[in-house]
């Protein structure tokens, strides 16, 4: 089955109830729960909708630091222990949601590599150069200063994910690793492999994000957006699909440039596939994806049957 990600709706919702009425009406039988789900829906949506996936960080924080997103309020990365091991706790009690409604695996952001020059900058040079000879030369001047500070930054995501593997493997729950957007953040396209192979025969993968992947290959940081897929299908444990306009993702599939056919050609039957379309794509938009998908590689997934809802 395809599921939708609660980001497409959870903004315009008060109840539970009413956020997976609406998600059904779309044609989904199945969800992701994502960041901005506070705790008091969780048990209920459980109750009305099949949940493959978590999103880390769920339930909705209460608080989000200074500087700082929902999407990434604290960092396996960071050089500050207090941050580090907060990052730690706050997933495993993610990693307990999704065992509590029977979720297969939570998908994380595992950080970032301070910069001077960060994965905005550099986004907002291509988009002001249309990747240029300029372009190309910051692009350089990027990739250096990452190499040269990466090391204590991906070496605190590893000692992160000993201690959060040991406790998602005793849940029963997978850890995908998200292809990121901001190309200062961990783990590039080569972090991946080191990753991989330091936590080789564990529930560790990756997480493949259609549009942040196509959006690394636009600025020059991969050569292809399928090389993710390509070096790390053994890994692979579920997609984020998106269509992607230029370098605006999070578009629902069919609307944009994407082509879904050769990505779906390199997915395996049991990934865990989450359409994550964001609120800026219409109800008529997300409801076509699902007809588009299925004509473009994605039948064998959307005719997938439901297994039954998790009563808690």
């Amino acid at each position: 089955m395809i599921a939708l990600s609660t980001a497409y709706n959870i903004s315009k919702h008060k109840d539970p109830v009413s956020l997976v009425e609406e998600i059904k009406s779309l044609g989904f039988s199945a969800v992701e729960l994502n960041v901005e789900v506070p705790e008091s829906f969780i048990s209920e949506i459980a109750k009305r909708i099949k949940i493959v996936s978590v999103h880390n960080y769920c339930p909705k924080l209460d608080f989000i630091p200074l500087g700082r997103t929902i999407y990434s309020p604290y960092n396996f990365s960071a050089a500050d222990e207090t941050e580090r091991l907060t990052a730690v706790k706050l997933t495993k009690k993610t990693i307990d949601v999704a065992n509590s409604v029977g979720a297969k695996a939570i998908v994380v952001h595992s950080g970032e590599v301070d910069m001077a020059i960060t994965g905005r900058t550099l986004a907002k040079k291509y988009n002001e150069t249309k990747g240029n000879n300029e372009y190309k030369k910051f692009l350089e001047t990027f990739l250096s200063e990452r190499k040269s500070k990466s090391k204590i930054f991906l070496e605190n995501v590893l000692k992160s994910f000993d201690e959060i593997l040991i406790y998602a493997e005793r849940k029963n729950v997978k850890t995908g690793v998200e292809n990121r957007f901001w190309a200062n953040e961990i783990p590039s396209f080569e972090e991946y492999k080191i990753i991989f192979q330091k936590f080789y025969g564990t529930s560790l993968g990756l997480w493949y994000d259609v549009g942040h992947s196509i959006v690394a290959e636009k600025q020059g940081l991969v050569k292809n957006h399928l090389d993710f897929l390509k070096n790390y299908s053994d890994r692979l444990i579920g997609v984020h699909l998106h269509d992607v306009i230029d370098v605006y993702d999070h578009k629902a599939p069919g609307i944009g440039d994407v082509n879904f056919t050769e990505i779906s050609n390199l997915l395996n039957d049991d990934a865990i596939i989450v359409n994550e379309t964001h609120p800026s794509s219409s109800k008529e938009d997300l409801k076509n994806s699902i007809e588009y998908l299925k004509n473009h590689g994605f039948a064998k997934f959307i005719s997938q049957k439901n297994e039954s809802v998790l009563l808690i």
